[in-house]
């Protein structure tokens, strides 16, 4: 046995000298893969060595390897057997499910579940000279027969759609049309392409031609051979692949057209082309960069390039790709279990595994440091198509499939925060001769489509939806805003986003990048069709509608009427409101709307004023800065300075001023170019520079006055720019010359970035900001005035850095957006939990990027994140500080110069600092599951819940798992915490925290701040004195004040310590000194006093 065991490790060492495995399989001896083989599975199963070398006696090698291949399959399959014979895995009977009524679709889809399409069921010249006149799909997919007992085959499709012929239009508006009742959004079409000749084209360019045909699609190039083994292999080819450069261009343009199309599927605002094998091309990187650049060059854009991973794992920017997508049943690596199935045929040389592999896998997906779309199968079974020497997935049935997809569902909506890039696939809408196929058949009706719909309805129940209203989605201020609400609200507050925008407009594409856009004709749709729309909106939804600017008011009566509570946000001055004309939109919201929202008192009186009404609903809330200085992300002012001024081919000691606006008479860009001027006469320096689209007959008029001062080479003007922050570091001066303007993001943006601005008074309601010290205000309208306040701000550099920084302080302590959306939620009646999370850490660098980023990752939003870091002597603070700059919710570090000498010092700077109601402290070294806040919350819908905790898990120094919960720790003081519950805070003392601590981990817990705050106080100079047991006198204290809610689930990652604080100090003398408070408060049973002595016996012992 030693020498067959040398034998094959000096046969693998030899094959690992090639690096590409593939050329091993083509190269070297059939007997050395086979030693590979033995060598990888019986150093596992030693004991089934013996017999293995007892074969190669008696019967030969290749006698032997059969056996032991067949041996440990069957024992890797039994092993994957009881793993998956567990209840959730168990395959549900055979149910035949007919079709929903027509009136009943999927009303919101939580994700973009695109079908690979199969359009091989016509028939074609070349396919009839191949395998006979006639042969479709159909062919092989009659041919079907069973291998073994309960082997489903063949397919057989239901009545209703029968087997059908793709030419015939009817068939693709039948497919079309069950699609969109189950909640596909599109088709992925394969496109045979070789060398400029066409397959099986017909179907995808009838659908082309038919805009009545109106399912989104996208296309697949499946770039194999075709050969007569139906694998794509060299093997008797049929069809074969000539790539060139030529070739190259010539697809592209080809497949062009698609693209074109209003219907084509986007991701990012760009067609999306799928490539089956990249790995195939001689240079797909290359190839991919032609595409890219053909594109550009006639019309297209840019392209999103994605690929399925078939056999390789590589990420998509090997290939200069953008996305890679799950294939399966390939590159899974399953156990066989053809022992398992029973009266298996006697010439059956394929292979079978257990499909439930496939839904073990999607509870756990493992995250990829690319862009991956998660991908689904309902069955895999091509013995159809190879006969007895097909690949048969097992096991898969309607009930499990529902399951897989709501976990690759759930995944996708954590994992992209962008809607267009909530993608899910599903192999596939049609692969009849490979058994996957959501089609409805004669055995499961319309079970597999009724999966995807089931799947759509689980993930939506628990998801929170909001209605944004715009009035179109032109690129101005109001409308940048309700991008910003679209955004965030999706990408941090974790909302889907329904979206009414009342009229058209460039950013309709950045809409439905985060909300689901609905484009209403206001004034010519039916009013009774647009209050039943409305309707199943509010019942699907938090019932919240932020309404945003007066020109959308009309639309609040029927919102009421649908049930909707209204939020209206008001940004226009009087000037604004009677030029538009918008006397009766105003009236509508003083009357109608539930909450009124202006940005300063400025605005609210101006609007009510053009009301005649004072308005009891108002509210005055800046909205906050939504897109952060590049500062905060550590970019440096001195550096970007230079770059801009590079970019733009400005000397180096350029002094810039600067005003970011649509150009027109409102925004004074008049007035900013004869300040400009008249400075630039003085400062040779000085440069105007303005950034932003503009009203061109005006511009062109007052740009006569720069022509005639001989200034033009002075004025920069660069069009719309999507992110100008680098701008706003550059500028020198921020210059605000608009005439009416409410409250600018530009001004919050500018001193964000450290550039004082100047503005005119009785202009808007910035004044209020500016007036605390952090620019300059001049009389309204006086340009000399603003002209001097300008060169102040460019000679004296000290005074205008004393100016930018106090207003970056106001701006990023005060003016925060993600906070401004809590307050609009409250205001609507809908708030959400105000959780602030306090993370205290010392020494526990090797730890903390890993716990914060299992904070960040949390499905319940969190208000803010204060990090405390209490003098650590390893490289924690550097740590921490770059991990901040990835956190995109408000946060704040707070680094003590001096270490405190207790945690629970740290605790009450948390419950100071902390702005939320809710308190969680998170320990840097521990863990957390991603649904830990969404769980514990709901206990706080009970009013009287004061503190809520989830059961543990336990690990190591290595996070390791040493045990899955604390009831070995907990079971002798009873068993309640194998089940949730609520029940009030003295009976759970009496019950069990008179004994032990029972809360084995603050970063389990969830805090009600306000009584934490009060018990921190109370014990402010006992608990110090506590080294270890200080967290159980805070939650008997904290108890006293009202109910405790428990979630048996283990939600958070405890992390033991060989030498921690539990093993050191008194703490037998801290267990006592708690239980004789607790007995001295309270009335507590005998059989209790009982347990606690009985416990202080036992860990004294210890």
């Amino acid at each position: 046995m030693k020498e067959i065991i040398r034998h094959a490790d000096h046969m693998q060492h030899n094959i690992k000298k090639s690096s590409d495995w593939n050329v091993i399989i083509k190269h070297k001896s059939s007997k050395i893969r086979k030693y590979f083989v033995i060598i990888k599975y019986l150093k596992n199963h030693s004991y089934l060595v013996v017999r293995f070398i007892k074969e190669v006696r008696w019967n030969g090698f290749k006698q032997a390897f059969k056996l032991a291949r067949a041996k440990v399959n069957g024992v890797n399959g039994r092993e994957a057997q009881s793993q998956l014979s567990k209840l959730e895995y168990e395959v549900a009977p055979v149910e035949f499910v007919p079709r929903l009524p027509l009136d009943q679709a999927v009303e919101n889809k939580t994700v973009r579940v695109i079908c690979f399409y199969l359009p091989q069921f016509h028939s074609i010249l070349e396919n009839d000279d191949w395998w006979g006149k006639g042969f479709t799909e159909w062919t092989n997919v009659r041919q079907g027969l069973p291998q073994f007992e309960g082997h489903y085959q063949p397919h057989i499709p239901h009545d209703d759609i029968g087997y059908y012929n793709l030419l015939d239009r009817n068939v693709q508006a039948k497919q079309i049309e069950l699609a969109k009742q189950y909640g596909i959004e599109g088709f992925c079409y394969y496109l045979y392409w070789f060398s400029g000749q066409r397959l099986l084209e017909k179907p995808l360019d009838n659908m082309l031609a038919d805009q009545t045909l109106d399912l989104p699609f996208c296309i697949c190039w499946a770039n194999e051979n075709w050969s007569k083994r139906w694998d794509g292999k060299d093997l008797d080819l049929l069809m074969v692949q000539n790539y060139s450069d030529e070739d190259d261009l010539a697809f592209i343009a080809h497949v062009s057209k698609y693209f074109r199309d209003s219907r084509y599927i986007k991701v990012d605002n760009k067609p999306m082309l799928i490539v089956y094998r990249p790995d195939l091309f001689p240079n797909m990187k290359m190839t991919s960069e032609r595409w890219r650049n053909w594109c550009r060059r006639n019309g297209i854009g840019e392209i999103y390039l994605a690929y399925t991973q078939l056999f390789r794992y590589k990420p998509p920017k090997f290939y200069g790709f953008d996305a890679a997508i799950e294939f399966p049943p390939n590159n899974s690596n399953f156990p066989q279990i053809m022992d398992q199935v029973k009266d298996l045929k006697d010439d059956f040389g394929g292979k079978i595994y257990d499909w439930r592999a496939f839904l073990k896998l999607s509870e756990v997906y493992e995250d990829k440091p690319y862009t991956l779309f998660r991908s689904v199968t309902p069955s895999w079974d091509n013995t159809a198509r190879r006969k007895n020497n097909g690949t048969i997935f097992n096991n898969s049935c309607p009930k499990l499939f529902t399951k897989s997809l709501v976990n690759a569902f759930k995944y996708t909506i954590q994992k992209f925060d962008q809607l267009d890039k909530r993608i899910v696939f599903i192999n596939a809408w049609n692969e009849w001769g490979e058994g996957a196929h959501l089609e409805p058949d004669q055995r499961y009706g319309y079970a597999w489509l009724q999966s995807v719909y089931d799947a759509h309805d689980t993930t939506s129940q628990n998801r929170k939806r909001i209605l944004l209203v715009s009035h179109d989605a032109h690129r101005h201020g109001a409308q940048v805003l309700s991008f910003w609400f679209a955004k965030e609200f999706s990408q941090k507050l974790h909302f889907d986003v329904e979206m009414i925008v009342l009229d058209g407009g460039s950013m309709l594409s950045k809409f439905k990048q985060y909300a689901n856009v609905k484009q209403l004709n206001f004034k010519a749709i039916e009013k009774r069709k647009l209050i039943k729309y409305l309707i199943a909106l509010r019942n699907n939804s938090i019932g919240a509608a932020i309404v945003n600017t007066t020109v959308s008011g009309k639309i609040i009566p029927y919102l009421k009427q649908a049930g909707f509570s209204v939020v209206s946000l008001i940004h226009e001055l009087p000037g604004v409101l009677n030029s538009m004309h918008l006397k009766d939109h105003a009236m509508v919201i003083a009357d109608e709307a539930d909450c009124i929202i202006f940005p300063t008192k400025q605005v609210q009186e101006g609007f009510e004023v053009f009301v005649n009404k004072k308005l009891t609903q108002a509210r005055i809330r800046p909205q906050g800065i939504f897109r952060p200085s590049i500062l905060r992300l550590g970019s440096d002012k001195v550096e970007i300075s230079k770059k801009v001024r590079r970019d733009l081919s400005l000397p180096s000691d350029a002094q810039l001023i600067l005003n970011i606006a649509y150009a027109d008479h409102r925004k004074g860009f008049d007035y900013f170019i004869q300040a400009c001027c008249q400075v630039m006469k003085i400062n040779p320096k000085a440069y105007g520079l303005w950034v932003g689209h503009k009203d061109q007959a005006f511009v062109e008029k007052v740009m006569d006055y720069v022509k005639q001062q001989g200034l033009e080479n002075r004025f920069i003007f660069t069009g719309f720019v999507d992110d100008p922050r680098e701008y706003y570091v550059a500028a020198d001066v921020f210059a605000l010359t608009s005439r009416e303007d409410p409250f600018p993001s530009v001004v919050m943006e500018a001193l964000d970035a450290l550039t004082p601005v100047v503005a005119f008074k009785e202009c808007g309601g910035f004044e209020t900001l500016l007036s605390r010290g952090c620019g300059l205000l001049v009389e309204k309208g006086n340009v000399a005035e603003f002209t001097r306040a300008v060169r102040i701000l460019l000679q004296d550099k000290k005074f205008a850095r004393k100016l930018a920084e106090k207003g970056q302080q106001i701006v990023q302590t005060e003016l925060s957006f993600y906070h401004y959306l809590y307050d609009i939620l409250e205001f609507a009646g809908k708030p959400l939990l105000k959780i602030s999370v306090a993370v205290p850490n010392y020494n526990y660098a090797k730890y903390i990027e890993s716990r914060l980023d299992s904070i960040i990752k949390q499905t319940y939003p969190i208000y803010e994140l204060i990090v405390l870091d209490d003098a650590s002597t390893d490289n924690s603070v550097e740590v921490i500080q770059n991990c901040l700059k990835k956190v995109n919710i408000p946060n704040r570090f707070v680094i003590n110069e001096k270490n405190s000498g207790s945690v629970f010092k740290q605790w009450q700077k948390a419950v100071e600092l902390a702005q939320g109601d809710y308190l969680w402290v998170a320990e840097a070294d521990d863990l957390t599951d991603p649904n830990f806040l969404e769980k514990l919350v709901y206990f706080f819908e009970n009013r009287d819940v004061v503190l809520a905790f989830s059961q543990s898990k336990q690990m190591d120094q290595d996070a390791k798992e040493l045990a899955n919960d604390y009831l070995d720790y907990t079971k002798d003081v009873g068993d309640y915490w194998r089940e949730d519950y609520i029940i009030d805070g003295i009976e759970e003392i009496k019950r069990a925290l008179c004994i032990k601590n029972t809360i084995p981990n603050v970063s389990g817990v969830l805090f009600n701040k306000s009584i934490l705050d009060e018990v921190m106080k109370q014990l402010e100079k006992e608990l110090p004195n506590y080294k270890v047991a200080g967290d159980w006198l805070v939650y008997v204290n904290v108890l006293e004040h009202g109910k405790i809610g428990f979630c048996k689930d283990s939600l958070n990652f405890h992390r033991r310590h060989v030498s921690s604080a539990t093993k050191v100090n008194n703490h037998f003398g801290e267990i006592v000194c708690i239980q004789d408070e607790v007995l001295s408060k309270y009335s507590i049973p005998n059989s209790m006093k009982e347990k606690i002595l009985a416990y202080r016996k036992c860990f004294g012992k210890k």
